[in-house]
């Protein structure tokens, strides 16, 4: 008992001094954390990793951060998470797409919202695992019902699109969309502003369409700039005014959107 509560202390201790902007106290509360996982803490290793994946008071390596991770991973869900995102991306260790979907699965069932979401990804991208849209769907649904908004967003696209055996639903699309730009999402703002304008799920409104275009535009969504470029040049949902149709075109064509280049 003693040695749990003192753990705990150390643990406090350790994440608000890596809280600090100073760099001196970011690296006493690394050490902290190291006392901590001296004493058998599973959740200092996995601090321990987060600080080397971002070089928090240690040095930044990623070998050193998925040998934490991998150790704390059967312990700690959000370290079988930062698992899985070493194995999908190659950080510390080879791309491993049939772990990774293990891990997210482990982490998941655990009712982390963020694992669910990738899980949610593997199924609908087919990564590790066989293609599945409705269990996509399924996994999306957890963790958006966790406030986990990013997966609305891909709910909405399956069913604007009607993928795998999800009926095209429009109304469904159109609601998720709107709570993935509670976050701020730019892809988010543009699939609104895209249903404005098609009316898909809501009635046409081109000016609503731009507005959304605008919001979207101004966090650096490409594919915003470029519908906002064509809907100045012909003066749909806002003034007509070439000097905004260019500008709109040159900064989607600088963002790197291929159609607008």
């Amino acid at each position: 008992m003693e040695t749990e509560k003192l753990v705990e202390k150390l643990l406090n201790e350790g994440l608000e001094l890596l809280s600090s902007e100073k760099k001196q106290k970011q690296k006493k509360g690394f050490g902290t954390l190291r006392a901590a996982f001296g004493l058998g803490s599973m959740a200092a290793a996995y601090y321990e990793g987060i600080c080397y994946k971002n070089g928090i008071g240690t040095y930044q390596s990623d070998e050193q951060a998925f040998e934490r991770f991998e150790m704390a991973a059967d312990a700690v869900p959000k370290a079988m998470f930062e698992l899985g995102l070493c194995y999908v991306h190659g950080i510390g260790t080879e791309q491993d797409l049939e772990k990774a979907f293990a891990c997210f699965s482990d982490a998941a069932q655990s009712g982390l919202p963020e694992a669910q979401y990738e899980l949610g990804v593997c199924y609908r991208c087919g990564e590790g695992t066989e293609q599945d849209i409705k269990t996509a769907l399924y996994w999306y649904e957890k963790a958006a019902n966790q406030g986990y908004l990013g997966a609305y967003q891909n709910m909405g696209v399956i069913y604007q699109h009607g993928l795998g055996d999800v009926p095209v639903d429009y109304s469904k699309a159109f609601d998720c969309f709107r709570k993935a730009a509670e976050e701020e999402s730019p892809d988010a703002f543009f699939s609104v502003g895209n249903c404005y304008l098609n009316g898909l799920g809501v009635d046409k409104n081109e000016k609503a369409a731009a507005d959304w275009f605008k919001k979207a535009a101004e966090i650096g969504e490409s594919d915003s700039m470029f519908h906002l470029a064509w809907m100045y040049q012909e003066g749909i949902g806002v003034e007509q005014n070439d000097e905004l149709s260019a500008e709109y075109l040159y900064k989607s064509a600088e963002a790197g959107w291929e159609p607008a280049i």
